[in-house]
């Protein structure tokens, strides 16, 4: 691995490497949410190129600097999405796994002790890095493209097996017509498909379509300027309203483990406008 991969991510692909800290630095915490010795190991190897690059959020990073509670509120996140993978292969043993948008993942890797079938799916530039770290093998798969590009679902077998999408911090950063479309065609593809996403609150992207606000967004977690997000729901059961078959079944916020590493953001939890900035939506796809 050079620095250059690393330099030449675009600024959205970038993003990933804030779940991938959080992982690490909770797994180096007191009775941390989540362990990622995966995560820790790539973090070591990355530090030795963050630590003198030119970039803030490099530099921050290689220091294990993040945002106050940012480890324990991506790292609930996490483990939130792990326990969707582990139910759902608990009652469809013979499913198939595809994790949209997967960045620095280590899921797979951390979950799944049989033959189970698993496609991770990123950027070609983020799966050129993935390659550094990761092995394919006659289960696991990457698949090299952008979730938009709907060529990739024909290298997925329709083989009337189960599938599980998930869609762990990428969704809020397409536009609204690139989700219906991606979502329409999932349904159309896999029909009964079940889809696990992180979604960001409507008013949210209303907020950071303001220069000033979207400045602070990036200028807070040192993003680019191609990193904002895009789409939002006001409502779990927006999605419904895209086309028949598309049913909700349950959601997640960050509140409701109320786990104590959260502290005083937990009193938010009460508040309906913010117990829904950012949570997880599980849908069917019939």
């Amino acid at each position: 691995m050079n620095k250059q991969e690393i330099d030449n991510i675009t600024d959205i692909s970038e993003t990933l490497l804030i779940p991938l800290y959080a992982r690490a630095i909770e797994s180096k915490s007191q009775n941390p949410i989540i362990y990622d010795k995966k995560a820790i190991e790539i973090t070591d190897e990355l530090n030795k190129y963050f630590k003198n690059s030119g970039s803030k959020l490099h530099k921050n990073l290689s220091k294990g600097k993040l945002r106050k509670k940012l480890p324990a509120s991506l790292s609930l996140r996490t483990r939130k999405f792990d326990q969707y993978v582990i139910d759902f292969l608990e009652k469809n043993p013979n499913s198939i796994f595809v994790e949209l948008g997967c960045g620095l993942s280590t899921r797979y890797q951390r979950i799944i002790k049989n033959d189970t079938e698993w496609y991770d799916l990123d950027l070609p530039d983020v799966i050129k890095i993935r390659e550094k770290f990761f092995q394919e093998n006659d289960n696991y798969h990457f698949i090299s493209s952008s979730v938009l590009d709907l060529e990739w679902m024909k290298l997925i077998p329709k083989n009337n097996k189960k599938f599980l999408f998930l869609a762990e911090g990428l969704l809020m950063y397409l536009h609204e017509k690139e989700v219906k479309q991606l979502l329409l065609k999932l349904q159309q593809n896999f029909p009964g498909c079940h889809l696990v996403s992180e979604m960001a609150n409507a008013f949210i992207i209303k907020t950071l379509k303001r220069k000033i606000w979207r400045k602070k967004f990036q200028r807070d977690f040192h993003l680019g300027k191609d990193a904002t997000f895009n789409f939002g729901i006001k409502d779990s059961r927006d999605l419904e309203l895209w086309n028949d078959g598309i049913e909700f079944l349950d959601e997640w916020t960050y509140f409701d483990d109320n786990d104590n590493k959260l502290g005083w953001i937990n009193y938010l939890g009460k508040l309906e406008k913010f117990r829904k900035t950012q949570w997880i939506v599980h849908y069917k796809l019939k």
